[in-house]
């Protein structure tokens, strides 16, 4: 028995049970939720479809089979250290009415993405506000763009036969972690991961917009508008990976701020290279066949830059002038950053404590909790100290309305819906 009406949401998945943290995200098709895994005190991971199709439609997506079959493979060279998130699994989880949805789990990425980073209130894609009170390290773009690259050089190199294109990289899918470090608490520096691979695959396609280089101009935009950050509008890189004055060394200098001339003039020599692969490819370079650059020299280079640009470095980066970390801009910047980390990274489960139905129907900030089932309402044994199910009984959606009058049942009492209805719920 348990100490005390206390409760909490539990799914099982593979013979372990998870219990209900919090809402990750929500986008058109699924919604992701942070689960703690009860034997291990583990945080993952859920992301559950929206839509409840028949067995027919509800096949395994394409992420699914490229996460399992190859991504999930070793590099084929020590010079690609890809990080992509740990796949667990899926399963198809069928209501009464017969129709499913996708239920899959995920290594848990804590400090959200690029996006988060660049698109706040005050920047968008087609402007970026340069404010002289922020900062962003100039250490952290040289990361960027050595890990991501070398995430899509193991996606190009992973299966013989030919290459795996990305084809949507944007800054949502660049993920920021800051993993745990030796003494527990979570790293000072993030790591940026290459996530969802929902349009992933070997053929590009034929479209005006879709080239051999196009996942690696994404990842040079992204890059671009960080550094538009902590540049005012005369000194920023133009758009589309123009380099100006070409044959200048000096080409990129801003005066008095060594780490942001190192990064720029990297920037401008990827630029290059990129711009000499095209010229070279000409008009093959739209055909599925033609091969994606070889990003190797890409990865190393920016790796180096990223170790001259490291505080621990102390003689060399006093000596060059590159050590940016006592810039209280960029401490300010940093902290923002792991602060919101360690906020999902020490997400615990979400405890409700009443009647019945009143755990059914919680409540936080006014918003319902929306944790798309189907779970069981869990309570901490005395006996063993963990969450366990309290009896067999199925729940879908806390809190959810259909028509008047009705809210949270069971599966068994869910009534038939339209193939590909998709309930749309707001994050709490």
């Amino acid at each position: 028995m348990s100490d005390s009406n206390t409760r909490a949401y539990l799914f099982k998945f593979r013979g372990s049970d998870y219990v209900f943290c919090r809402t990750a995200g929500h986008g058109a098709e699924a919604q992701a939720q942070v689960v703690q895994k009860v034997s291990t005190g583990e945080l993952l991971i859920r992301k559950v479809s929206k839509n409840r199709l028949d067995r027919s439609k509800c096949i395994e997506p394409n992420e699914f089979h490229l996460m399992e079959e190859y991504l999930s493979k070793p590099p084929r060279s020590p010079d690609i250290r890809p990080l992509i998130p740990k796949f667990y699994g899926y399963e198809k989880i069928q209501s009464k009415n017969g129709k499913f949805h996708l239920v899959s789990y995920w290594q848990l990425i804590n400090g959200g993405s690029v996006k988060d980073l660049i698109l706040t209130k005050y920047n968008s894609v087609k402007h970026t506000k340069f404010n002289p009170d922020k900062r962003f390290p100039a250490r952290l773009i040289a990361r960027m763009l050595h890990q991501v690259f070398s995430s899509l050089q193991h996606l190009y190199t992973v299966y013989e036969k030919k290459p795996i294109f990305y084809k949507d990289l944007h800054p949502g899918n660049i993920w920021v972690d800051f993993p745990p470090s030796s003494d527990g608490e979570l790293s000072d520096i993030p790591d940026f991961y290459l996530g969802d691979f929902g349009y992933a695959g070997w053929d590009f396609g034929i479209h005006a917009n879709h080239t051999a280089t196009r996942d690696i101009d994404q990842v040079m935009e992204w890059a671009r508008l960080m550094m538009c950050i902590n540049l005012p509008e005369d000194q920023r890189p133009p758009k589309d990976g123009a380099v100006p004055n070409p044959g200048d060394p000096h080409r990129g200098t801003i005066p008095g701020d060594a780490p942001m001339t190192a990064i720029l003039s990297l920037y401008y020599d990827f630029c290059h290279q990129l711009n000499h692969f095209k010229d070279q490819t000409g008009w093959h370079i739209r055909k599925p066949s033609c091969p994606p650059p070889d990003l190797t020299s890409f990865i190393r280079r920016a790796e180096t830059l990223e170790q001259k640009l490291t505080p621990s470095l102390k003689g060399y980066v006093s000596m060059t002038g590159l050590n940016e970390f006592n810039d209280p801009r960029v401490q300010k910047s940093m902290h923002d950053m792991k602060e919101n980390a360690m906020r999902m990274a020490r997400a615990q489960p979400l405890t409700m404590h009443g009647t019945y139905e009143k755990c059914l129907s919680p409540m936080v900030r006014n918003f319902s909790i929306k944790v798309h089932g189907p779970f069981y309402l869990a309570e901490m044994r005395a006996a063993t100290g963990r969450w366990e199910a309290i009896d067999d009984v199925t729940y879908h959606r806390p809190g959810k309305t259909r028509g008047s009058g009705r809210g949270l049942r069971a599966i068994s009492e869910s009534p038939d819906e339209e193939d590909g209805e998709t309930d749309s719920e707001p994050d709490f």
